[in-house]
């Protein structure tokens, strides 16, 4: 008799086909829109692989899982994420300054071809196979697991992003730490949206979701700061003598950083308060 399959695979699945979907579509055009599309579907197609592992208490440091055949695709998919981040700040620099990057404007987009290049030879590069075992080692996974067993599986997972929260031993979070969090807090928003889509009880009330989802735009607007004013130095530093439009960016940059990271960390201590209880 076969065996039940749980009812977190029909998500999964439905989840499984829309991805398919973009990313048969990026083989016929590769567009920004639908790469960082396609990047959330895996994302949360990964978390969903997690979860299962995580149910059946298997080690996702020992054992790959069946998400590794897209870690390649899914690495360059967030990198092309990045770079829209960048473009969108390059967009307000210049409305803000009335000023031209060009130089530097041109530097992003040879490295945005040569990106995407890589990236849509990767994906035409592949066949269907993968996207077929990936469904079946995870239609695997969801076999008799019980609805308990799926929410002990995912607050499993919940509490290993909330351990990732802890302060520096300063007491302050750094840029590492601060990108940590970022990506933690979209996990725990999908994770918990899942216990309710599967019935079950939130873990935080809605203020905290709230106060979660506020921390995590924060952190977004920070995250792009810091990728330009990354992006910037690298280009800066091969230039002998950088013009001063740009020197007066990286400072303005410099300043944006840290002011958003006070006010996150003070905004994350006060949340993790809440959630480290």
């Amino acid at each position: 008799m076969p065996r039940k399959i749980s009812p977190v695979f029909d998500i999964f699945d439905s989840q499984h086909s829309e991805a398919k979907a973009i990313f048969l579509r990026l083989i016929k055009h590769m567009k920004s829109k639908s790469a960082i599309e396609l990047l959330g579907k895996m994302s949360f197609l990964e978390l969903m692989s997690e979860i299962m592992a995580s149910t059946h208490q298997q080690d996702l440091h020992s054992d790959p899982g069946p998400f590794s055949s897209y870690r390649g695709l899914h690495k360059n998919l967030r990198k092309i994420y990045h770079h829209k981040l960048v473009e969108a700040e390059l967009k307000e620099r210049k409305l803000s300054s009335g000023k031209k990057y060009a130089a530097f404007e041109e530097k992003l987009n040879e490295y945005k071809k040569d990106l995407y290049n890589k990236t849509y030879e990767m994906i035409v590069g592949s066949t269907y196979g993968p996207w077929e075992q990936f469904r079946e080692k995870t239609l695997e996974l969801s076999q008799g697991l019980k609805p308990l067993m799926i929410n002990s599986g995912i607050n499993s997972l919940m509490q290993e992003e909330l351990e990732n929260f802890h302060l520096d031993q300063d007491g302050t979070l750094g840029t590492e730490k601060l990108k940590e969090i970022y990506k933690g807090l979209r996990r725990i928003i999908i994770l918990e949206n899942l216990l309710m889509k599967l019935g079950f009880n939130s873990i935080f009330p809605s203020e905290t979701h709230q106060e979660i989802t506020e921390l995590k735009d924060k952190l977004k607007t920070w995250y792009k700061s810091h990728l330009t004013l990354q992006a910037l130095s690298y280009y800066l530093s091969d230039l002998p003598a950088p013009p001063g439009k740009y020197i007066n960016w990286v400072k303005d940059l410099r300043n944006e950083k840290k002011d958003l990271s006070l006010k996150a960390e003070q905004q994350a201590k006060s949340l993790f308060d809440k959630l480290l209880v």
